[in-house]
This record gives structure tokens, sequence and C-alpha cells, in this order.
């Protein structure tokens, strides 16, 4: 082969060392169609390398807003929680105990005015009722730090889904939710976020103990209870420190749904309960607090049906207004002692109210007709405390009707007369005419009856009488006889006798100086006639109807009562035994027989009213006195109540409902004797002596014998030296003066 000359071959150099122009390789010679196959080509692998730019640089974006979002948030968070104050003060109304009203007893509540709480310290709260909680409601609480991760976790995505916000919440953040200031109740994720904030600070600010006292004397236990103290007394009528394990592991799971949970009964949420129970006590094994073997041999335990203290019903309703009423009467308003934590103490005997409620619808007073009240008192002679009392079946009316004036007094006003004659200086052995129709004078002489005058009958199954003594009068309750005593003792000391014995002056008012008064026409209440007989039993010392008998503030202070002070003494021990003398012979032969019991004396009154629109008994053996009272409040005639046909009278139905209630607590009373009268006192007789005809005779020789003074006219006597016939002459004129 011929040699190439140099030139070619420098160009055939330099041509192998040459980069390659772009474009198609030999064996990617585009078709003969100009080149558009390879732009397309290009335009393909460009888009997608533009799209995986964009991605890239999207990402980055993402993450860096990501981040830029949680450092936001946790700056947001660090500066909410920074801004959220440790609260210190506890919400209102959270912390109020209200005031609580004993029995007799002292120690058993009766109810509770305001919250149902009541504070008990640390070491009153015994460990297993504690550990019962925790294990129902926090069982990490010790170890924790006021929050659940996992439940808070939990609680915001329910918060954030529109469930429940409370899910999830430890006992730290429920305190925080239901015992300080600050939080609202809206179910928002904001309220979950400072919810969470303040039991972490709670957490940190306050001991695990101090946490779980609030806790405990804050919760919710259903029954109207706040607090575990009062749920303790609601549910098993004892203190908290008294409860087992299995009474604090229900009341434990009570905390979960305190208004579905039943205690009693194979409901739904009866079974619900003992699911929870057993959970608690599962969760206390779990913890080391209780061993299995004990936990598995537990039995569900038994709980009161319902508690008087929790559940306002039936007579405490009107115990409560009673209440509320004497701490008007002590310029105590209700909204201080509402919240005040007074302690109240009343003499109210639980059996005996028991006792009271059945003689009542013994006499089947709960079917009676609405316009019908009927209640029943009974008040302790040494100091007017009420013991028990039936106001009336509050489904049939709201309104008491042994402290409310629902009646006329009727006969039973008539001890009052007696009590006045005798104050007088007068003796039971006086007598009286028992005739029938009589027409009084207004001097109190007898008129003719077709001159103008007071027209006074008895009873029509009295009829008209002859001579009776004062205690005849009163047993068989002789209208005309006790008409002519009242004019005898002086109308205006009748009325001075019976205020001073307790029946309220503006109720006597109306009837000054009115002769039928001595019938009973003005309008009492039971518990003033069951406590103007009190005087009698107890020696003659008048007493004020209470039932407050002590009051204890918040700092330990008693209330001063008004009717605590000794008495006013109204008449001497001689004259009280002898109206209890005539009340003696009442119930042995008179009108009350109905009322009489067997192993005991008996005084009392009945008393029925114009055509018996209100019937009577009050009576006392001498340790309690006690009233029963009926009366239609339209005025109309009782007839034919059930359990009762016919008219009701004072000796019928009033009079056996008082020896039914009477029957029972005299048990618990001893049998103590009355005391004797010796019938002191000037026996007058008002009986009207037949006029004498005279016939006149010019030989008549004038009798030298002084005129004898009338027996009818009213002879004052006030003490004992006035009535002797060597009276001296200071005493006539002290007479002559009165």
């Amino acid at each position: 082969m011929p040699a190439l000359p140099p030139s070619v071959r420098s160009s055939l150099r330099s041509s192998r060392t040459r980069p390659s122009p772009p474009g198609p390789s030999p064996s990617e010679t585009p078709p003969p169609d100009g080149g558009g196959g390879a732009r397309r080509a290009d335009r393909h692998r460009e888009r997608r390398r533009l799209r995986r730019a964009r991605l890239r640089q999207g990402w980055v974006l993402c993450v860096a807003a990501v981040a830029l979002l949680v450092v936001a948030s946790a700056v947001a968070v660090v500066v909410a929680y920074q801004s959220t104050p440790t609260p210190t003060e506890p919400q209102a109304g959270v912390t109020d105990e209200g005031s609580t009203v004993y029995y007799g007893d002292g120690r058993t509540p009766l109810f509770r005015l305001g919250a149902n709480r009541e504070v008990v310290r640390h070491e009153q709260i015994p460990d297993h009722v504690r550990w019962a909680v925790l294990a129902a409601e926090d069982r990490g609480f010790y170890q924790g730090h006021g929050v659940s991760p996992v439940g808070t976790a939990r609680a915001l995505w329910k918060t954030a889904s529109g469930g429940d916000t409370q899910g999830g919440s430890t006992i730290t953040q429920q305190l925080a939710r239901n015992y300080y200031k600050g939080l609202s109740r809206d179910r928002t994720m904001d309220r979950k976020l400072k919810e969470i904030f303040i039991a972490v600070k709670l957490d940190r600010a306050q001991s695990k103990d101090r946490i779980l006292d609030l806790y405990l004397n804050t919760i919710y236990f259903g029954r109207q209870t706040s607090g575990i103290q009062a749920a303790a007394r609601a549910y098993f009528d004892k203190d908290v420190w008294h409860l087992d394990v299995a009474e604090a592991a229900l009341l434990a799971a009570m905390i979960q749904r305190p208004t579905y949970f039943h205690t009693q009964g194979n409901t739904a949420p009866a079974r619900a309960l003992r699911a929870r129970w057993r959970y608690v006590l599962d969760g206390m094994v779990g913890m080391g607090r209780l061993r299995r073997a004990e936990a598995d041999a537990m039995r569900f335990p038994v709980t009161r049906r319902a508690w008087r203290g929790v559940e306002l019903s039936g007579q405490s309703l009107l115990v409560r207004q009673r209440v509320l009423d004497e701490l008007r009467m002590l310029g105590i308003p209700a909204s201080s002692v509402v919240n005040g934590r007074f302690r109240i103490y009343t003499a109210l005997d639980q059996r005996w109210m028991a006792h009271a409620e059945q003689a009542m619808r013994a006499a089947q007073e709960p079917r009676w007709p609405k316009r019908v009240r009927g209640g029943l008192v009974a008040v302790d002679p040494r100091d007017g405390a009420v013991r028990a009392f039936y106001g009336g079946d509050p489904g049939r009316s709201q309104y008491d009707s042994v402290f409310n004036a629902v009646a006329q007094a009727g006969s039973t006003f008539k001890p009052y007369v007696l009590a006045a004659a005798l104050r007088r200086g007068f003796s039971v052995r006086s007598k009286v005419s028992g005739k029938s129709p009589v027409k009084f004078a207004p001097n109190g002489e007898t008129t003719p009856m077709t001159a103008p005058g007071y027209l006074v009958n008895n009873d029509e199954k009295i009829g008209s009488l002859g001579t009776v003594d004062l205690v005849r009068a009163t047993a068989l309750s002789v209208n005309t006889g006790y008409v002519k005593l009242a004019f005898e003792a002086g109308l205006d000391n009748v009325v001075r006798t019976a205020t001073d014995l307790g029946v309220p002056e503006e109720a006597l008012k109306p009837f000054r100086g009115q002769a039928g008064i001595a019938l009973g026409v003005p309008d009492v209440s039971a518990a003033t006639q069951a406590a103007g007989y009190a005087a009698f039993a107890n020696g003659g010392t008048a007493v004020t109807p209470h039932v407050i008998t002590r009051i204890v503030d918040a700092r330990g202070r008693e209330v001063p009562l008004p009717w605590t002070r000794p008495g006013r003494r109204v008449l001497n021990r001689e004259q009280a035994a002898q109206v209890g003398y005539a009340l003696r012979r009442t119930v042995q032969e008179g009108t009350g027989r109905r009322a009489a019991l067997p192993d005991r004396e008996v005084a009392g009154k009945t008393g029925t009213t114009d055509q018996s629109r209100a019937a009577w008994f009050v009576g006392y053996v001498p340790r309690l006195s006690a009233a029963v009272v009926m009366a239609d409040e339209t005025r109309r005639t009782l007839r034919d109540l059930p359990g009762w046909p016919g008219v009701v009278s004072g000796e019928t139905a009033p009079a056996k409902i008082w020896r039914a209630f009477m029957a029972r607590v005299a048990r618990d009373l001893p049998a103590d004797p009355f005391p004797e009268p010796e019938f002191t006192g000037v026996v007058r007789s008002w009986v009207p002596q037949p006029e004498r005809t005279a016939t006149p005779s010019p030989a008549t020789t004038p009798s030298t014998t002084p005129p004898t003074r009338p027996a009818s006219t009213p002879t004052p006597q006030v003490d004992r030296r006035c009535a002797s016939p060597k009276a001296g002459e200071a005493c006539q004129k002290a007479r002559k003066r009165r």
C-alpha cells in the first residue's frame, strides 16, 4: 500500500482524537423524516428531569414546614404552659360543706342544708379506701406526673374527633377540672390542653397525698353527695373510717358513672356497677394492695335503699321547712346557713317520728281528701323541744298541719279557762250549772231566752245537766258551765293566762271581751296546744315549742337560742296538779276515754268545733305532751273520711290516733305517777238559785237577815287572804283596786 502524504496522515490523527459531535450514533441514524423523533425524546427526558427536581424541592419545603410547625408548636406549648398560672383558688361552691341537721341523738344526720359534703382529714381516711379509689381511677397516680401520656393522647384524639373530652383523665386532671377556678366547661382542645398544663403544675406544686385528699373530699359519688364522707353516710350510714374494703370498692366504682349505676336490683345499671366493683378489686390485687383470695371471697356489699339525710322526702321536707322558719326567727338568713358549716341539733327522735307517721297512716290520713288536714306533734314538757311530729302526707300537701294554725282550738281551749280560774284562787271543787241551753248577759248573768244575750248549748250527747263541779264539767266538756266559769275568772284573765301559756296574742286579740273565747274560737296550732299542755305536765312553767335545740357555727361557737332560757311560771304546782286531775278524769270517765293507755294514767282533753269542722285530742303523760288535730280547710263537716265513717269528733279519730302513737313511745318512758292535788283554793258555787216567789202581806215583818249576794256575781279572788272572813282592810282595798 503506498504511503500517504504527511498532510493526510495529520488530518487522520486529528479526527481520531477530536470528540464526536452530539447526535445519533451511526446505529441511530434517524429515519428519513427530517429529525422530529429525536426532538420528542429529548423533550420527554427533560420533563422527567424537571419533575424529579420539583419533587425534591417539594419534599425539602415540606420537611422544612413540618419542622417549622413543630418548632412553632413547641414554642406555643412552652409559652402557653408558662403563661398558665398554678391554680390556688377553688371554684365557687366546691368547698361548701353546707350545714348538717341532726336527730336528737346528736350523731345521726337528718338532712343537710346546702352542699352535701363533709370534709375529712387525711388521717381519717383509711389506706384501703385510698387504694380502692386509685385502683378505679388512676393506678399510676404515685408514679406519674399528673398526666398519663397514653390517656392524654387518647383524650386529645377524642376531643379532636368530637368525642368525650374527659376520657383518659388522671386524678390530678380531674381535680384541676372540678376543684380549681380557671377552667371552663367547654368541650374544646384549648380547654383540654389547659387542663393538662394545670395538672402538671399541680403535680409539681402539691404533694400526692394533698392532691388525693382534695379529690376524695370533692368528687361526686351520686345520691346527691360530694366527698367520701358524705358518700359513706349516704350508702352505708357509717363514717368513712368504718368502711371495709368491699364498701370502699363500691364507692370507688361509683365515681365513673354516679348518675347511672344502681346499687341494688338486677337491671343493666346494677350489673354494670357490679362489674366495675370487681374491676376495682382486681386493680387492688394487681397493685399489691389486696390478696387474690381475699378479693375472690368478697361479696357485693348491701347499701341502704335510701338515706333520710340525703334524699329529702316525707316528713324531712317539713322538718327542713320548720328549721328554716326557726332560723329566720333567730335572725339567721338561710343563705348563711346553706353553706356555712353549721351543726344544727334537734330533739327529734328518729323512731318516734316513724311512730307518728305510722299512727297517722294507720288512720288512713294519706287517703283523706286534700281539703282535710291532719297532724300530730309531741313536745317535751321540760323545755318545749319537739320530739316527734307528722305534719301531713307531702303527697297531699307541702303545708304542714302542726306548726301552722289550721283549726279553731274548740274545747281543747277549756283547760286555759280552768287555769285562769285557779290563778284567781278558786278550786276545781267549785260548781257550775250544766243546764242547756243558757243565754248569758254581757255581765255573765243568765238572762231569759227571749232577751238579748249570748246563747250557749251543750253538745247534744251531753244535753242539759244539773250542778257539776269543774272536774265533771271538764270531763264532759260542758259548754254552758265553762262560759260561766270564764265570766267568773274574768275574760281578760282568760286571755292573759292563755297568752302566758303560749297561745299567740294575735290569735286571741280579735276575741278579747267575748265569752265565746271559752269555747275555743281562736285558731291555734297543734304545736301550740302540745306546748300549752306541757305546762300542766311540768308543774306550771310555760315552754316554747321548738325543733332546733342547739346551733354550733363553723368556729365551734354556740348560737344563743331564746327558747332554751327558763320559761315563765304561770301556775304553781298545786294549780297545775288540779288542772291535771280534771284532765285525768276526762280520760278516765269523760270524752277522752278512747285515749286511755293500759299501763299508765293519761291527762287530756277532746275538742270538737262547731258543726265538727275540726276535731282535736291534746293530752300528756308526765314526760311527754302530744296533740292531734284534724280540720277541713273549707270549713265543712268532717264526715265519712276513709277509715272513719260518719261524723268525726275529738273523741273518735284524734283520740285513737293519739293513743296509737303514745302507746308506742310510752315504752321508752318511765311510768311516772301524776302529782296528786291537795284541792286548795276557794270552793265557790256559781249555780243560779231558784227565784223565790214573794207573797205580799201587810203583816209581814221585814227580815233582819242581810240580803244574800247572788252566787253568780263575779268575785275576783287573787290570794287566799281575801277569801278569809277575817280579811284585813288592806286586802279589801286591794280587791277594790283590782
